[in-house]
C-alpha cells in the first residue's frame, strides 16, 4: 500500500496554458480538415475526368 502513494501528482496547469493547447489543437483540426476537403476535390475531379473519357469511348 505504501507504493500507491510514491507518484507525483502532475504540475498544476494554467489557463493560459490550456488556452495555447487548445487553439494548437484547433489549428491541427482546422489543417487536417483542409487537407480532408482537397483531397475530396482532387478525388470528385478525377471522377469527372474519368466519366468524360468514359463517356467518350462509349
Amino acid at each position: 500500500m505504501a507504493g500507491e502513494n510514491s507518484r507525483q501528482p502532475p504540475p498544476p496547469v494554467t489557463l493560459q496554458d490550456a488556452m495555447a493547447e487548445i487553439r494548437r489543437l484547433q489549428t491541427k483540426v482546422a489543417s487536417v480538415e483542409s487537407r480532408k476537403a482537397d483531397k475530396e476535390v482532387e478525388n470528385d475531379e478525377n471522377e469527372i475526368i474519368d466519366s468524360q473519357s468514359l463517356a467518350q469511348a462509349l
